[in-house]
């Protein structure tokens, strides 16, 4: 496990950390300096431990959000507000330079984007007042509520995505994947939350509708392609499905696999299955059966994978690895709630604080090291990625 602590150069500063890799920590930060709103890219090198700062920019309205996404050799910035047009700035990550800077306007109001590579970048406009009838027919048409444009930074060309499926998902619903150097998008298509999906399995006999879950994966070189040409029907295939006597669910990425949960609502059998995408092969990685003792509950860490069996005893939290985990843990209740175990050994929870509302608040994180029986407590903003904790 390594912790990188940077708690003294952010002391009083209030960052956003959006990429953490072996050599470099990238974060915003906000400041309001002499009535204007400047937003900073920078660099934290993890060998040198020295700040450096990439860009910097003042922005002109200071209701714009930012939307940074990390690449080998350049960020791309994203600034909104809600409206229909936005700036699309692609920077040199070594240099600072501004490599493209494009002012983009859409049909609607913004409500999210993607950068699935360098190179090209989803956005999803939702319903205006100028354009609320529009949508309206939009919707009844396609059963999207927002429209979808795929912007291409090499050709400045913004492309309308007519394929329904894609305009349907949105950000939350689209997860990456590299295989062997080759880029994959996961597309999750669940037809509702599983409450709602067991509510029409419990009346299927008034029910004709084919009411299914999909998991689908597309080749991301191909996919694109195929939206620059405006095709409505894209390549894709089915990883798994399921009608209305079962559920299919994502849960996560490690490597190769891609892993997801399967539950027959019948018997209530749940498994936890993984597609290997090099062999193309599904496996049953698990069975999750109704807990036998109270307060238990199944923990998922997404990227990298793993399942955590968590049992609350009267003064300990007990901990036992399910998948890609062989932990066997217990720790001080007080400690906090569970967030992760790396290398069988080090627990990582979540500190909270409940305010006069009764509102909770994170307010900081601890390591618990199992095999020292010994844990810090740390009062500050934490980011987990892999095996790496940042302290900022």
């Amino acid at each position: 496990m390594k912790v990188v602590d940077i708690r003294s150069i952010f002391s009083s500063r209030n960052i956003e950390l959006f990429d953490v890799s072996s050599s470099y920590i990238y974060y915003a930060e906000e400041k309001n300096e002499e009535g204007h709103n400047d937003l900073f890219i920078l660099e934290y090198n993890r060998s040198t431990r020295k700040e450096r700062l990439v860009t910097n920019y003042t922005l002109e309205d200071p209701t714009f959000v930012e939307h940074l996404f990390a690449f080998e050799d350049t960020l791309v910035l994203i600034l909104e507000n809600g409206a229909n047009s936005m700036w699309l700035i692609e920077i040199d990550k070594n240099t600072g330079m501004e490599l493209n800077r494009r002012k983009i306007v859409c049909t609607g109001s913004f409500r999210s984007c993607i950068a699935p590579d360098s190179s090209h970048v989803f956005i999803y406009m939702g319903p205006d007042e100028a354009n609320a009838e529009m949508f309206k027919q939009y919707s009844e048409l396609t059963g999207c509520e927002c429209l979808c444009y795929m912007y291409d930074l090499r050709t400045n060309i913004k492309h309308f995505v007519k394929n329904p499926l894609i305009a349907k998902l949105g950000t939350a619903n689209i997860k990456q994947m590299s295989v062997q150097g080759k880029k994959y998008l996961i597309l999750l298509d669940p037809f509702a939350d599983e409450e709602i999906k067991k509510g029409y399995y419990e009346e299927q006999r008034w029910i004709n509708a084919d009411i299914r879950d999909n998991i689908w994966m597309c080749d991301l070189e191909t996919l694109e392609k195929e939206l620059e040409t405006g095709v409505e029907n894209i390549t894709k295939k089915c990883i798994a499905s399921a009608d209305i006597k079962a559920l299919a669910r994502y849960m996560g990425i490690d490597g190769d696999k891609m892993y997801f949960r399967a539950k027959e609502f019948r018997t209530g059998l749940e498994k936890i299955c993984s597609y290997d995408v090099y062999a193309d092969t599904i496996s049953i990685e698990a069975e999750l059966k109704i807990p036998d003792k109270e307060n238990t509950v199944y923990i998922i860490e997404e990227k990298p994978f793993s399942v955590f069996e968590v049992t609350a005893l009267e003064n300990e939290t007990e901990i036992k690895g399910i998948i890609n985990s062989e932990a066997s843990v217990r720790y001080d209740s007080k400690l906090g709630t569970f967030m992760a175990c790396i290398e069988n050994r080090y627990v990582i929870t979540r500190l909270t604080e409940t305010d006069d509302a009764g509102n909770e608040a994170l307010c900081g994180c601890a390591i618990y090291d199992s095999m020292l029986d010994k844990s810090e407590s740390y009062r500050c903003s934490c980011y987990l990625k892999g095996d790496t904790l940042v302290l900022y």
